[in-house]
Parts: structure tokens; sequence; C-alpha cells
């Protein structure tokens, strides 16, 4: 028996000894265990932090682009220490991912950001990782952990969902051909396709200006009434995201509206842009980007007349009534034939068969036909308290037989009914139909006038047939009056900006915008010509109209010259990119 309890001693005494062991070696491997496990952490920590790092360098370098790379550089390199990584480790590199021409690696401007942060991440194992293939990153002092961000600024990456209110400012003058504006048309319709309406809202605006009430018909007379803004800001040029709603107005306004102006020039660019920059300011969201986006194909040729101070004016209005003048006028029956036709413009024409009964070229002689127009409606568009600025009549005229040496009409306005006229103007009349001006935006005729004046009642217009052939035809298609008019005391905040010429005032109305942040974008579409119509003294007289739009963009990264076969889709897709992303990581 003692030698059988001896041997089962042993056994137990050999046991123990292995068990030992084996806690031993699970101690052991359970000590690796959590070494690992907080190697890892470390690890997976400091990955977090530096990668946080890098995204916030990234991000704000971006903002500097493509304006200043060094400053984005420093930048970067200070938001890299601010978040605890050693800048000393910090690579930083640039590049140019926009689709379009907007960087110039070769010039040093970039839209691109890279940074790649390095630090060190404490390791238990680190030894032991290098062993095991982590190579030189790992070893006794820990291991080596870096990450990479890019961000960039502009027209990088993908429309976003950033908050924004753009007006598009669309030139359909007679320079753009059938092709062309279709082209730009369908540009500007898939830049509001790419954007959300759940986060954008877009309007819509014109060069020439689209006739009231109709954005389809292109204005044909500047002294019509105009509109220059049809489509006020809206988020229902969708109606889904992606999904284009045709009724909405901005986008109609943009698919229909037809190519043509006014005879001689009609690319005005300073007005639109004061009608964006007003849509804006009173509709737009505060706190989103707002944005102009440009498109023509040329420099500005015209411009408001300056030196007026008035702020609105009623447009021209056609007469509702008219009547010969019965004594002393003449054969006494002024324009006999369908005198009404004068009133409505392009409905026929007024007719004076004889200008008179004696061949005087007097506008007083009482033998010269007269005939008045009134009911001109103009008193209503009028605010109560306003002061009357000027005011303009339009007669679109000819003078039939051209046997006369002399043929001329004389223009007289009445304010109480008939029985008081103002002196006279008068102007030559062609044989072929004109359409004449007299009057204007500063110019009363010579007295104050009052806005009870302008009344149906008491307001009327004199036209006086004069030619030295008492046998002479006139005829008259249109006659209207446009009256002036601002708030008291001058009323347009010290008087109307005294431009140098058409470009000068598209460049005033876009520092005014710039000034007040509103982001402003052109595309010089094959514009080859020059700022020829402003006075010589104008800073942009003779300016190349490439070199004359981009100065009007917010910066050169909102400035892009395209020649007429160049696709414009993907420069609104840029564009478009820009309004609504700003910086972002992209990597």
């Amino acid at each position: 028996m003692s030698v059988s309890t001896r041997s089962q001693r042993d056994v137990i005494d050999k046991e123990r000894g292995q068990i030992l062991v084996l806690a031993a070696l699970m101690m052991g491997l359970f000590l690796l265990l959590v070494m690992a496990v907080v190697d890892v952490g470390f690890f997976i920590h400091e990955r977090q932090t530096v990668q946080a790092a890098a995204d916030a360098a990234a991000l704000a370098g971006a903002q500097e682009l493509p304006d200043d790379a060094n400053l984005a550089q420093q930048v970067a390199l200070d938001y890299v220490a601010a978040n605890g990584v050693d800048p000393n480790t910090v690579d930083i590199t640039f590049a140019c991912t926009s689709p379009q021409g907007v960087c110039d690696e070769v010039a040093g401007i970039y839209d691109t950001i890279f940074v790649t942060p390095t630090s060190k991440a404490p390791a238990f194992l680190g030894g032991i990782f290098n062993l095991f293939g982590a190579g030189d990153s790992c070893w006794v002092t820990g291991c080596d952990v870096d990450a990479t961000a890019g961000a960039c600024r502009g027209a990088c990456g993908a429309v976003g969902n950033g908050p924004a209110d753009i007006v598009t400012v669309l030139d359909h003058s007679g320079s753009m051909s059938s092709t062309d504006l279709a082209e730009a048309k369908a540009a500007i319709l898939s830049m509001f396709g790419n954007f959300n309406h759940e986060y954008q809202q877009v309007s819509a605006a014109m060069t020439p200006p689209v006739t009231p009430g109709d954005y389809c018909a292109t204005l044909q007379d500047w002294d019509n009434p105009q509109v220059w803004l049809p489509a006020p800001l809206t988020d229902t040029f969708q109606t889904s995201p992606g999904v284009l709603n045709y009724f909405s107005p901005p986008v109609d306004a943009i698919d229909c509206v037809e190519r043509g102006g006014p005879s001689g020039a009609h690319t005005n660019l300073g007005s639109p842009i004061e009608a964006a920059t007003a849509e804006l300011v009173a509709n737009g969201r505060p706190e989103v980007t707002w944005g102009i986006v440009l498109v023509t194909d040329g420099a500005a040729n015209v411009a408001p007349d300056t030196g007026s101070t008035a702020d609105n004016s009623t447009g021209q209005h056609g007469c509702g009534s008219n009547a010969p003048v019965t004594s002393l006028s003449g054969d006494n029956d002024g324009f006999q034939k369908d005198p009404w036709k004068a009133c409505t413009d392009g409905d026929g024409k007024a007719k004076d068969e004889e200008s008179g009964t004696s061949n005087s070229v007097s506008c007083n002689s009482s033998t010269k036909d007269r005939h008045d127009f009134w009911d001109f409606g103009v008193q209503s568009d009028i605010p109560t308290g306003e002061t009357i600025e000027g005011i303009k009549i339009r007669l679109d005229a000819r003078e039939k037989e051209d046997e006369a040496d002399l043929r001329m009409m004389c223009v007289e306005l009445s304010w109480d009914g008939g029985s008081t006229w103002t002196s006279e103007y008068t102007f030559d009349v062609d044989d072929d139909e004109e359409t004449y001006f007299v009057g204007g935006a500063t110019d009363t005729w010579g007295r104050s006038w009052t806005r009870d004046e302008l009344s149906d009642a008491n307001f009327r217009v004199r036209v006086t047939n004069v030619a030295d052939d008492s046998e002479n035809k006139f005829e008259l298609d249109y006659v209207a009056a446009e009256v002036f008019y601002s708030e008291p005391g001058g009323g347009g905040g010290g008087g109307a900006y005294e431009h140098l010429g058409p470009c000068d005032w598209a460049a005033y109305n876009a520092d005014i915008a710039k000034a007040l942040g509103i982001e402003i974008f052109t595309i010089a579409w094959g514009a080859t010509n020059q700022c020829d119509r402003d006075d010589p003294s104008s800073p942009y007289f003779e300016m190349d109209a490439a070199v004359f739009l981009a100065s009007l963009a917010t910066d050169p990264s909102h400035a892009f010259n395209e020649p007429k076969s160049a696709d414009l889709e993907p420069i609104f897709y840029s564009i478009g990119t820009q309004l609504t992303t700003g910086s972002r990581l992209i990597q």
C-alpha cells in the first residue's frame, strides 16, 4: 500500500508542475494579448486623431484656394498643430481636380490640397510587430500612424446640397444665333436639374429685357414696358430632386425666351445685374450663398441714359381718346382717316391726307392741321407724393409724299384739359416710318408738374403737321407717353450713377453685388469684341470683352472664357458645384 501511495503522490506532484508551467504560459499569453489590445487601442486612437487633424487641415487649407497656395499650406499646418500633431511630420501637396480650367499648375494655382500627417502610437509589442511584417513603421518606441485627407474648393466633385440662391442672367440678343441660344438655354437648365430644390432657389434675368406678362416675348423697343427679371427666386423649379418643373417661371422663362431685341445695340449687362442684386437682397434667404451667373457673347454696348434722378417710370402708355382741333387749324380735321389707330402700336396708321391750307412752316400757324390725344392712363402708375422728373413722348410717324423740302411735326403738352399748352418740340419727319422721341427722363417741358395734372382729364398731347407744301400727307402709327418720377427731394439716393458707358455701368453694378457678398460668375462665350461704346475716359474703354467680363467676376475661378465651339454644360456644372459645396473633402 505504501508504494502505491508514493506513486500517486509523485503523479500529483508532476501534474502540479505541469499546471504551473501551463499557468505561467497562459499568463504570458494573456499579458501579450492585453498588450496587443492596448497597442491596437493606442493605434486606433492615434489613427483617429491623425485623420481628424488631416481632415481639418485639408478643409481649412482649401478655403484659401485657388488664390494663395502658400497661405493654404500655412493654414493647414496650423490646423494640424492645433489638433495635436507635429507639423514637422506633415506632407502637403496640391493638385487640380476641376473639370474646367480654373487651375494652372504651372502658375501655382490649384483647387485641391492633400494633407498627410504622421504620428507615433505607443506600442508595447512594436518589436514583435516589426518581426511579423510591420517593417520600419513599428519598433520598441511605437508604431508610425499616418493618414491622408484631400479637400478642394470650387468646381470639383459633385453638385452639393449647400443652400444657395442663384440668379442666372441670359444674353438672348441678336448676336446669339439660334443654335447658340439653344445651347445656352440647355446648359442653364442642366444646372437647374443638377440642383436640389430642397436646398437651392433659382431665378432668371434676361438681357435684353422682356415684355411684362410675357417673358417669352423679346422687347422690340427700349421705350416699351420692360422687365429685366421676369422670374423671381423660387424652389418650385423641380417637381422632385433632379426633375425640372417646366411650369415654374424660371424654367419656363429660360426655355421659351426668344432671340433678338430692339434695333441697334441691345446688350445691356448692368441693368440685369442690378435687377438680380435687388432680387437677392429682397427675397434671398439670409445666411446662404447668393450667386449671379452671367452668360454672354460680348461686352456691354448699351446702358441707360445718365443724369436722371428718377427712380421709376410709368412705362410707355398709348392714348385712349383722340379728336381733331376743329378751329384755326388748317382743314380743321387733323388726322381725318382712322385717327384711333394711332392709339395702338402696330394697328395701322392714322392719316392726314392734306396737312393744312397754306405752305407756312410755323407750328403756330392757324393754317396747319392739329390733332389732340389723351386718356394715356399714366396717373394711376404714379404713387401719391412722388416728384415728376420728366415726360417723354413717342411718335411712330412718316411723311408719305416726299414732295416738300421741309416736313416736320410739332408736339405740345397740356396739363388742364387743353386750355393751356407748353412750348412745342419739333422734329423732321422722314418718308420711311421711324420712331421719334421728344422730351425725356429729366425734361419737364418748361414747368413743374403735379400728379393731378397727369390725369386722363387734364393731360393731353397735341400734334401739328407742318410742311412747306400743304398737299403733303402725314401718317401716325403710334403716340405714347411716359412719365418719370421719384421720391420728393431727388429720390435716387443722391441721383443716378453718372456712368461712362455700357461697360462702366455693368462694372458699377457688379461692384455693388460683390460688396454685398454675392458671388458673380461670368461666361465669355465667343466674346471677341471690345468696350468700344464707353467714353474714352472710362477705365474700360476699348478693353477686350473677355478681360472685361473677367473683371466683373468675383475672382479668376469665377470667370470662364470659352469659344463658341465649347460645350457650356460642363461649365455650368462647375459653377453649380462652386455655389453649392464650397470647400469639401474628396479623400
